[in-house]
């Protein structure tokens, strides 16, 4: 377990989920010495009605994350990856040495929160499927994630959201001619080109700045068609920022 944990929001099975995971064990992972994928699952005792957390409930959630995953690793056969909310449920996500000990602990970490009702299983996962195929985000939710942290800051400094203002965006393609693609196409959806060089940088990509006035609070919707175009031209969207505006 890492100390880089953030959160998003996705759909599980047509229905609005919150996944929150551990980024940072993804340069560690799979772990050969864990090759079981065991889950615990809470049942929600007062969800909303689309199946999330309510703040109602909040607190004791939160209480019961925070001793249940404490008792289940430090058994030391489990390792804490993830979890989901949705449809009512909460689900932990855990990869274990041990089936066996890693039942045993859920079943005895729960009691200690005799209201909830929960069941437990385990599988064996030895490539971590679960873990990068369903917990982690995609590439355009780290993006989103980012847009997220980006607007955190700004507002930790007093910014507006809502207030339109030069935002500025960096993209990287691999050629002059997606380089040449990206700068059309961003012009024809408004925005200005600031910068183009001619030459390649030291890792052979051509970089594309652009501008336009926007509102950060609509950053999700402005970069993922600008995210999908650098990719479509075999490149990367390499960010954006802009002035605090109180």
């Amino acid at each position: 377990m890492s100390d880089y944990w953030d959160f998003y929001l996705q759909r599980v099975d047509d229905r609005p989920a919150s996944i929150f995971v551990d980024l940072g064990i993804k340069k560690e992972a799979p772990l050969g010495t864990h090759p079981t994928m065991g889950y615990l699952r809470v049942l929600m005792r007062r969800p909303r009605e689309d199946g999330l957390s309510s703040q109602e409930e909040f607190d004791e959630l939160i209480a019961l994350e925070d001793r249940v995953t404490e008792k289940i690793a430090g058994v030391g056969t489990a390792i804490f990856v993830g979890r989901n909310t949705s449809d009512g449920n909460r689900d932990f996500y855990f990869y274990v040495t041990d089936p066996a000990k890693f039942e045993q602990a859920a079943q005895a970490a729960m009691r200690d929160f005799p209201a909830y009702r929960y069941e437990t299983g385990t599988r064996e996962d030895r490539d971590w499927r679960v873990y990068f195929d369903f917990l982690h985000p995609s590439k355009i939710d780290l993006q989103r994630i980012l847009n997220r942290r980006v607007c955190e800051r700004l507002q930790e400094q007093g910014d507006n959201p809502n207030n339109r203002r030069k935002i500025a965006h960096v993209a990287l393609l691999p050629s002059a001619e997606a380089q040449a693609a990206l700068g059309g196409y961003v012009r024809a959806n408004g925005f200005a080109v600031e910068s183009a060089p001619r030459e390649a940088d030291a890792k052979g990509r051509f970089s594309v700045e652009f501008s336009r006035n926007d509102q950060p609070a609509r950053i999700d919707e402005i970069v993922e068609p600008l995210f999908q175009k650098a990719v479509e031209l075999g490149g990367v969207y390499d960010g954006w920022g802009c002035h605090v505006s109180p």
